[in-house]
């Protein structure tokens, strides 16, 4: 180590106790620790006696911990392994260390600049700053333009529940670290995490249920899946894509180092919750990063209770499929399955009618892949097969707690079936979902699975097919006269029926003319005749026999009387479920 203070090649500075000192860095790799065989030896009892490593990289410097016992520190965070940058502060005990580089810091590449904000914005985010601007210059007629589009597409929606300042941010470890301000910026004035706020702001606006932020060659595209489809809303500068994509990552625990690789996360935010006054509801994010040409893509899921049916009163079933799964799971045993394709709201559903039962004098237990939503009074188990907690492991497990109510995620494979069968035949009230085309082919995919028939005659008692539909957006949907082939393609449901109404578009409906999606279902109650069929071996012909004498309507049938109440236009239903 040498006291000069003129040094022409890279060094260290190395403070401790109030006292400085150099030391020359041209060498590949520089040891540090308490014992006598470091190149720099630290006379600090929270040092290790092999602590860290210095090195040089093919594009700069790293540092990288050696498994000591109180943590390397790199600005303030404990890191394993990390690039080091020239100023940049390591800290050992009460020792710190700041690597200078005269050459390197003289050839800066803009990638460099974006390292060091992505520092400033991880120290944001985790509270250890109060306020940290954008850089000068950052503030360009292009973030200006986003920043517009975004406040005028906020603006112009009537869902207005609250004001963006009114957000506060929560991180995966349940810290509050970005407050509600009750203040709103204004344009050109928003710091990252403001923007932020500003993006989940036009989300709760619109109903949205996924954000994503995408890297494209020149900039990134802010898209939002409004009502099942993407909608564009905003083209980010690069520099305010990086900065969005690695607050996420602060707030989600994820490594902020890694942008090449799949990388999942959760964050919350707590918003005013217009129910009870002066409360507040907690909405939470599921997210992934997936590589991309360009970068990591971003997408965020919002789990937001407020958007989805609570009861099954808030399903909009027909009354007389309402009568029947209220009795039906009201029932002390039997499976009630709940069909569909992915994103037609099969979970939804089961949630519906798992808080319409009585969790205080029924032990009601899912098990779930994974717990996307937290249910009061109820035991949410969530799936790893990692850790061998698969649905068919968990669910013998769960037996044993003494469970009345079962709700299995979905049905995968033929043990799951079985076991869920079983228990449904034994005492217990199941519930689950299944990945077929519509009621009756459920009972087919589940003899393909390799199900007893006894086991599927004896236990199903009822199975909900069910889609989800755009709605017309009631302010600017326009009406035309019915045409003689409609009417006959609606049948009974299109009596006394002149005109269909069709989309229009305007700013309510963010010029889509569609404005909110409804579920509509298809009930198969499984009778006495049904379960003689299924014991032979079934077919659609025998099947379409056995329920002639109860009360059945095919989805497509079901989604008709939409199209004549003037709820859906025709050809979205055609698009979901065709004519049957």
């Amino acid at each position: 180590m040498v006291d000069s203070q003129v040094m022409t090649g890279a060094y260290l500075e190395i403070t401790s106790a109030g006292k400085s000192a150099r030391m020359s860095a041209e060498v590949s790799a520089i040891s540090v620790g308490r014992g006598a065989d470091n190149m720099l030896v630290l006379v600090d009892n929270m040092a290790s006696r092999a602590h860290c490593v210095i090195e040089r990289t093919s594009d700069g410097w790293r540092v990288r911990d050696l498994g000591s016992s109180n943590g390397t520190r790199l600005n303030g965070q404990i890191i394993k392994s990390s690039p080091l940058k020239p100023g940049d502060a390591i800290q050992i005990g009460k020792t710190t260390i700041k690597l200078f580089d005269p050459g390197l810091q003289e050839v800066l590449t803009d990638d460099d600049l974006v390292d060091e904000e992505f520092s400033k914005l991880e120290a944001l985010a985790m509270g250890r700053v109060d306020d940290d601007p954008l850089p000068k210059g950052i503030q360009t007629p292009e973030n200006v333009d986003y920043e517009t589009a975004l406040v005028d597409l906020a603006e112009s929606l009537p869902l207005r529940p609250f004001e963006e300042g009114e957000i506060a941010l929560v991180n995966a470890r349940g810290s509050v670290v970005h407050e509600a301000t009750n203040e709103t910026k204004s344009i050109g004035r928003r710091e990252a995490v403001d923007v932020f706020r500003l993006i989940l702001t036009v989300g709760f606006r619109s109903r949205t249920t996924d954000i994503h932020l995408e890297p494209r060659n020149e900039h990134y595209v802010c898209r939002l899946r409004i009502d099942g489809n993407m909608v564009d809303v905003a083209r980010l500068p690069n520099q305010v894509g990086h900065r969005l994509a690695t607050l996420v990552k602060v707030l989600s625990d994820i490594d902020i180092q890694f942008r090449d690789s799949i990388q999942e996360g959760h964050f919350a935010a707590r918003v005013p919750d217009n129910r009870q006054k002066g409360g507040s509801r907690r909405v939470d994010y599921r997210v992934s990063f997936a590589p991309g040409v360009f970068g990591q893509k971003l997408v965020v899921r919002v789990l937001d209770t407020a958007n989805a049916p609570l009861k099954m009163a808030d399903l909009h079933l027909p009354t007389w499929m309402m009568q029947e799964i209220a009795t039906g799971i009201e029932q002390d045993a039997g499976m009630v399955l709940v069909s569909g394709p992915t994103g037609s709201g099969k979970t939804t559903t089961l949630y519906s009618l798992v808080r319409s039962i009585d969790t205080s004098r029924r032990n009601v237990i899912t098990i779930e892949d994974p717990v996307e939503i937290q249910i009061e009074g109820v035991t949410q188990i969530p799936v790893d097969d990692e850790a061998g907690k698969s649905f068919s492991a968990l669910l013998r497990m769960t037996l044993r707690q003494d469970p009345d109510v079962i709700l299995v995620g979905e049905i995968r494979d033929a043990e799951t079936a079985r076991i869920a069968m079983q228990a449904a035949i034994t005492g217990h009230l199941v519930f689950s979902t299944l990945h077929t085309k519509d009621t009756v082919g459920c009972i087919f995919r589940l003899l393909d699975l390799g199900v007893e028939p006894y086991l599927v005659a004896q236990a199903l008692h009822l199975v909900v097919s069910q889609r989800l539909v755009r709605q017309l957006c009631p302010h600017c949907k326009r009406g035309e006269p019915i045409t003689p082939e409609q009417q006959k393609v609606l049948g009974d449901s299109g009596h006394g029926v002149s005109k269909l109404y069709y989309p229009n578009g305007c700013p309510r409906c963010l010029g889509t003319g569609f404005l909110g999606r409804r579920a509509f279902f298809e009930l198969l109650r499984v009778n006495d005749a049904l379960r003689d069929t299924i014991l032979r071996t079934p077919s659609m012909q025998s099947i379409d026999e056995a329920l002639r004498a109860s009360k059945f309507s095919r989805l497509h049938q079901t989604g008709l009387e939409l199209v004549a109440q003037g709820l859906v236009a025709f050809g979205e239903m055609d698009r979901i479920v065709g004519r049957g």
